[in-house]
């Protein structure tokens, strides 16, 4: 008599002792979740938008220090920066020490002539005439200059690149004093303010 090929028998799979499989199976399961979380934010920050924390007074009232923002990263690739966006960015030698970025309102684009008199601000763009710039989001009877610097300042916008302020024009370095900052220097717009939550707010939206 001919008996049929029994059927293989596989092997036990191995087990740690002391672990259940479920446990196992779970902790292999959160441990796939924080790697694809953690290359998801990974491509996120790249490309699209990027967390950013406010260490500086240099903007108040528009930002304080300690908000958190969130850095929008792709829309310029789209849509230019404008007079009035604030924009985060690693600032000129040797103002970059610490490697931590900066964070300003656009004033002057690429071509533009900017003229502070008196704590005046005036933009002339390329084949225009000079316009005084309203800026409501300055704090009651801020001025323009900082301490030490009064009368007449001309300053003209290179190509490729944007003059920059602090909205807290008394305690900011800024286009001022390192001069305009290279479009490749920035990382993004400043767009929303998510921290702390009774502050949460899109950030930009009083350009003046």
């Amino acid at each position: 008599m001919i008996h049929p090929p029994s059927e293989p028998r596989l092997a036990p799979e191995p087990t740690i002792p002391g672990i259940p499989s479920d446990l196992r199976r779970w902790a292999g399961e959160i441990a796939q979740t924080v790697i694809l979380t953690g290359l998801l934010f990974a491509v996120l920050s790249t490309f699209i938008g990027q967390p950013f924390e406010v260490t500086q007074r240099s903007m108040e009232p528009t930002l304080a220090s300690g908000d958190r923002v969130l850095v929008d990263k792709l829309s310029p690739r789209w849509s230019p920066y404008a007079q009035g966006d604030v924009v985060v960015f690693d600032a000129p030698d040797p103002y970059n020490a610490g490697g931590i970025p900066y964070v300003k309102r656009i004033i002057g684009l690429p071509g533009d002539t900017i003229e502070i008199e008196n704590g005046r601000i005036f933009v002339t763009q390329p084949g225009g005439a000079p316009i005084r710039l309203k800026e409501p989001y300055l704090q009651d009877g801020e001025t323009t200059l900082p301490q030490g610097i009064e009368g007449h300042r001309t300053w003209t916008v290179p190509d490729d690149a944007f003059f920059v302020l602090g909205d807290n024009r008394s305690d900011s370095v800024d286009s001022r004093t390192f001069g305009a900052v290279a479009r490749d220097r920035i990382v993004g717009r400043a767009w929303l303010r998510y921290l702390p939550m009774e502050r949460v707010e899109i950030v930009g939206m009083n350009k003046g």
